[in-house]
Formats: C-alpha cells, structure tokens, sequence
C-alpha cells in the first residue's frame, strides 16, 4: 500500500562516469517495499565538479582511459547544481532528504546540505556513508544535519520515516543518531542482518545511462552487484575496521557475511530479464574469501542461469586451484588483487598485510594460467616510502605479469591507523582533509619529494608495461611530459 512520504536521495557523483551505487538502490529497495516514495537527484556529469581534473590525470599516466559517454545520451551540464536542486527540490517536495557520504566528498555533501537547509528548513537531514561511521559527532553537529544513520542502513531508514510519518521524532531508533536540546545521541548499533534478507537494489530512480559501464573501450549494460559484506581483514590504510568498531560499541559483530547462491542468481536474472545486462561487476573486496564448494555451487548456477562475463576482487590469500576453475567456467573476464607495496617488511609493520611475495607471485600466475587476465591494485606515497621501495613495487608487479595496473596516491582517511600514525609522525596536520582521487599527494614523505613522487606516478605502468632496457628512457620521461605521453601513445 503507497503511503504518503518521499524521500529524495542526493546521489553526489563528482567523478564524471556512469554506475547505479549500490548504497543508494539497496536503500530504496527497502524504502519502496514498504510503500514509501523515492526519487533521486543526481549530480553526475556537471561541469563544476572539480573532480573532472583528477580523471585526466589517471589518464595521463597510462592508468585510467576515459570514456566518452555521448553515444549513450549523456550532456555535460553546463547549469549551476544547486539551481538545479532548488528546482528538484519545488517539484518533487521530498519529506525527508538523504545523503551517503564517503571521506573525500564530504565538504561538497555539507555544501549541498546547507544549502538545502537554508532555503528549506523544515525537511529533514540525514547523513549516512562511510565517512558518517567515522566521524559520527563531528558530522552531527553540522547546522544542515538533523540525523545520522551508522552502520547499515537498509531497515534504519525504514524505522525512522515509519516514525517521521506517525509525526514522531525518530529519537529511539537502532543505527540513528540525532540531536536533542543541544546534545548529540547515538542509538545503538543493530546486529546485522542476513543477507538473503537484504532487499533487491532498485534501479528506478536513476537515469538509464547509469546502467551502462566501461570495459575495454567499450559501454556495456553493466550490473553493478554485491554478494558479499564485510572484509575479513584489517588493513591500516582502509576505513573497514572502523565500521566494525561502532558495532562492537554495541555487544555486536560485524563479520563476513554473503548471500546465498540462489539469492545472488536470483538479482542477476532479475537484472539480466529486466534490463538486459551484458556484463556483471561484482564490487565485493573479497568475492573469492567464499568457501571452494559454495563458489562451485555459485558457479553451476551462474553458468545455467546468467552466462554473462564478470569481472571480480579477491585477496591473494584467497587463490586456490579449484576457485580459479570455477571463476573460469562462469566466464570470469579478470580477476583484481592488491600488491600495495612489495616490501615484505613495510607491508607487514605498516599495512598489516602478512602475506609473502612469493604467495603474491603465485595467486596472480594461478588466476593467469587458468585463462584470466589480472589487475593489481598499487599504493605509492606510503609513510616513510622510498623510491626503492616503489621500484621494488614495479619489480613485484613484473614478476605478476600483471594484465593492467591500478594506482593511487596514499590517502591518509580520516580514522584509519595509518592517518594517526602520519599525525603522530607530523606527516599531515591533525586536521587535514582529504580530497581528491588518489592523484597527488597528501602527506610529507621525508625520502620522497612530491615532484619524484608525481614523476613516479605518471610512469608506473611504464616500468611494468616495458622491458628494462626502456628503464633509462623511462626515469627520464618522469620530468619530461613530453616524451612520456610520447612512450604512452605508442604503447596504448
């Protein structure tokens, strides 16, 4: 039965590229199953975003190619954003507004936000995301934020617009935060849920371009999915211990945890029958930490029901001969694995990421040797990080034989270890914030200097891609542009 409430989700996309986010559509599912009205105001493919700077840089050093998008209906919007949201906002007359918000976006999601509450006083605020886990007060105690969601957010939002709606105040509600008389309250934290019993993502509200992606050149139909929360590791640089931290503040725990074999075909079809999807991008960090025989279980299924080529992330711990098989009979296109850093130690002491280079070398060849292209993620600009160190990177991702490459620049995220370890060593002022994609650098590095730094950046696929007689003429296009776009030019 409709009920008369709609909520408008601000989807902030500054990264001028196509995807339906999951955080937003697994919200809506649940919020449309109980007759509630959703709509979404996006902000993707502005002209203002000043993110457009940080894709071309990707795309000068050979790591990311951008897409032209035209051929599938999408317009760079040359209006003002919040012109547009004013209008959105007369039209639609939303009766509460959400926004999801990750670390390096949250000064333009508090932007929008006040913006919102200036002119519009009376409709609510809630914050949710990644970066709301981290920074819970300090979010909350923004003038634009009448609400707060931490953790998982699926049936707290349901909770709080059923109350909003008997004309209540959303006060005693799991996973909600709010203020009362001047005062910050934190709810606790809900056990959560098994995820059979996640709702289906709703892709209704957003713009049929988004379901488009790129691979290869290409725009396909692209389905981004999830099968799984929660990764079962603690890395230093990543904001995933944090989230597991607000549940234990609670009595909970926040495990690793996947749908069932059926329950994910059952998405897919949906997806496929609906929308014709041509490819499948399965988002999860860790889609291979599944126990062999429920990947073989997946696998049957996927292969009789689905039949469409994917592309996954698995930790190198992960890589067995029998997962490797399986990925490989359900059309597995390439499998993604971090490197980060090749130093055994710096990786050990720094990231905590135990793991040898020998067991590095052999999961890339093993998913390789099955038939699967592989691509590394990479770190560079790490604490206390040497050029030698980064070298010794190239050497490991060599070794690989790594298909392609991904690489950031450190970012030190608010509430990671690795931040209050770059505090503590007066890397990076106590309250530095953090923008940007991973394109250049954030904290000082006393064996790195920010220019060798970018020039490493802008040549890393390079020293991997070629041979090491090209070695010489590689250093030299780090301070030269010039002749390295050349070298990349013919290589691409």
């Amino acid at each position: 039965m409709p009920k008369d409430f709609k909520v408008m989700f601000v989807f902030f996309n500054d990264r001028m590229r196509t995807g339906i986010p999951l955080n937003i559509s697994y919200l809506s599912g649940a919020l449309k199953n109980n007759g509630y009205k959703v709509v979404v105001f996006d902000t993707s493919f502005y002209e203002e975003h000043e993110r457009l700077f940080e894709e071309k840089k990707k795309e000068e050093a050979g790591i990311f190619k951008m897409i032209d998008y035209s051929s599938i209906g999408v317009k760079i919007k040359t209006s003002s954003m919040k012109d547009d949201l004013d209008l959105f906002i007369k039209k639609e007359r939303p009766d509460l507004i959400a926004f999801s918000v990750f670390s390096q976006a949250k000064n333009e999601n508090i932007s929008l936000a006040n913006h919102i509450k200036l002119k519009y006083p009376n409709i609510p605020i809630i914050f949710g995301g990644i970066h709301v886990n981290i920074e819970p007060d300090k979010i909350l105690r923004n003038n634009c934020v009448d609400y707060i969601c931490v953790g998982e957010g699926e049936d707290a939002i349901v909770d709080l617009v059923d109350d909003l709606l008997k004309g209540g105040k959303g006060y005693d509600i799991e996973n909600i935060g709010y203020k009362k008389n001047g005062q910050i309250i934190l709810n606790n934290v809900r056990a959560p849920k098994s995820m059979d019993s996640m709702p289906m993502p709703d892709w209704s509200p957003f713009e049929l371009f988004h379901i488009y992606g790129p691979y290869r050149g290409r725009l396909l139909k692209m389905a981004l999915a999830e099968y799984s929360r929660t990764c079962p590791y603690r890395c230093t640089y990543c904001g995933n211990e944090i989230i597991k931290k607000q549940y234990s503040k609670s009595g909970n725990k926040l495990r690793y945890r996947h749908k069932s074999p059926e329950k994910f075909i059952k998405e897919l079809k949906y997806y496929k029958d609906h929308y014709g999807i041509e490819f499948v991008n399965i988002v999860d960090g860790t889609f291979v930490a599944q126990r062999e025989e429920v990947l073989e279980e997946l696998s049957s299924l996927y292969v009789r029901e689905i039949k469409l080529p994917f592309f996954c992330d698995a930790t190198v711990h992960c890589v067995t001969h029998r997962k490797v098989a399986a990925l490989k009979r359900m059309g597995c296109v390439c499998v993604n694995m971090g490197i980060e850093c090749a130093n055994e130690q710096y990786r050990s002491r720094y990231l905590d990421k135990n793991m040898t280079n020998q067991k590095i070398i052999q999961s890339f060849l093993m998913v390789k040797e099955g038939g699967i292209d592989t691509r590394s993620y990479n770190i560079i600009g790490l604490p206390f990080q040497k050029r030698s160190d980064i070298m010794e990177t190239i050497e490991l991702n060599k070794s690989c034989e790594v298909g392609s490459v991904s690489l950031s620049i450190f970012m030190p995220y608010e509430g990671t270890v690795l931040r209050e370890l770059c505090i503590k060593e007066k890397l990076i002022s106590e309250n530095q914030d953090i923008t940007g994609d991973g394109t250049l650098p954030i904290i000082k590095n006393p064996y790195l200097s920010d220019p060798e730094l970018m020039g490493l950046y802008n040549t890393f696929s390079l020293y991997i891609k070629l041979d090491k007689s090209y070695w010489p003429l590689i250093k030299k296009a780090e301070t030269d542009n010039r002749l390295r776009i050349k070298m990349l030019e013919k290589l691409i």
